[in-house]
């Protein structure tokens, strides 16, 4: 099992399509790569497993699927309901574990909400894709991977962190994979009840 690349997909429900048009692109270019699914209820579960995978890996992509929902809340800390353009306790507590251990090595994915980045100002790289459709994961890959260029200006402020119109241009830069022995690995929750 390799940990050259791990990719943490954060969703709302592992049983979702969330994450699995990514898991293919990035299966594509690196075939070995570590993928694992966490959501709000194997979070917490998940946390030794996911923390000794990126510890060991050379890159980590993590992709959070915080996508507003119109009338859903959920349990903030404290007890309190909050909406959905946060993450949960379980969820930010992990990404707040991975941020700590490989922050400078980490990408961080906001494939909905980009305001997510305010709450974990250690992050070091940081793409919005504004969309968590098929197509923008496919994009988000290929410009990880510097198969296209990244063009992007932020159509909206993030108080703290960014003005509307900040952002990068970069060219095509394809990164060299180096050929891998093949296969992923799967990290699924255990004993997870729905």
């Amino acid at each position: 099992m390799s940990n050259r690349l791990v990719a943490v997909i954060f969703s709302d429900d592992l049983r979702t399509d969330s994450g699995r048009m990514l898991e293919r692109q990035i299966l594509a270019r690196v075939p070995d790569a570590r993928v694992i699914y966490v959501d709000a209820r194997s979070a917490a579960g998940m946390k030794p497993a996911v923390v000794e995978a990126i510890e060991a890996a050379d890159h980590v992509i993590a992709a959070l699927y915080v996508v507003p929902v119109a009338g859903k809340a959920m349990r903030a800390a404290g007890g309190g309901l909050t909406n959905t353009v946060a993450m949960d306790d379980a969820t930010g507590s992990l990404l707040t574990a991975i941020l700590d251990r490989a922050a400078d090595r980490t990408v961080v994915l906001a494939m909905g909400n980009p305001y997510v980045v305010q709450d974990f100002p250690v992050i070091q790289n940081y793409l919005c894709a504004f969309s968590n459709a098929t197509v923008s994961e496919t994009a988000a890959v290929k410009a990880i991977f510097g198969e296209i260029p990244i063009g992007g200006h932020l159509p909206v402020t993030i108080p703290g962190i960014a003005a509307r119109g900040e952002g990068i241009e970069r060219p095509v830069r394809p990164i060299p994979v180096p050929p891998s022995s093949g296969g992923s690995s799967h990290v699924q929750p255990e004993n997870v009840q729905p």
